[in-house]
């Protein structure tokens, strides 16, 4: 019967101060996950890049004899790949993978842009036998 009891009280105090840790843990587990969510670039930043690439290509698609040169801002963990005739963009939104795939008519140059730092960069577009897209870092 002492056993019993023991058990008993033993597991009632662990229920009490599991509650009691909880109840301190929770606001600032809260607050840890509002600050990365916070931290994450928005969806437009990545729509307004590939948006602007898109346009890119088709001037140069349109005008092969001129360049097309503009500032882009950069989002933070974006991959870009660039081959034949796609362009794929790979990118991490809300702990979720995202692939974004845009298809042409004419061939790219063969590059990828993986692990760059988010920030201004200029997008240089131009065609020679293929379309060619870099990106310049500004200083």
């Amino acid at each position: 019967m002492t056993n019993l009891i023991e058990k008993s009280l033993l597991l009632g105090f662990s229920i009490f101060l599991l509650t009691i840790f909880s109840s301190i843990l929770i606001p600032f587990l809260n607050e840890l996950n509002d600050y990365n969510i916070s931290d994450e670039p928005d969806l437009d930043n990545y729509l307004d890049l590939f948006n602007e690439i898109d346009l890119a290509v088709c001037f140069i698609i349109d005008n092969p004899d001129k360049s097309y040169q503009n500032n882009v801002n950069y989002p933070k963990d974006l991959n870009i790949t660039i081959f034949e005739y796609f362009v794929i963009f790979e990118f991490k939104f809300r702990a979720e993978n995202i692939s974004h795939i845009l298809m042409y008519n004419v061939s790219f140059s063969n590059c990828f842009f993986h692990n760059l730092p988010p920030q201004m960069y200029l997008l240089n577009v131009s065609f020679s036998s293929q379309i060619i897209v870099n990106f310049l870092k500004l200083n």
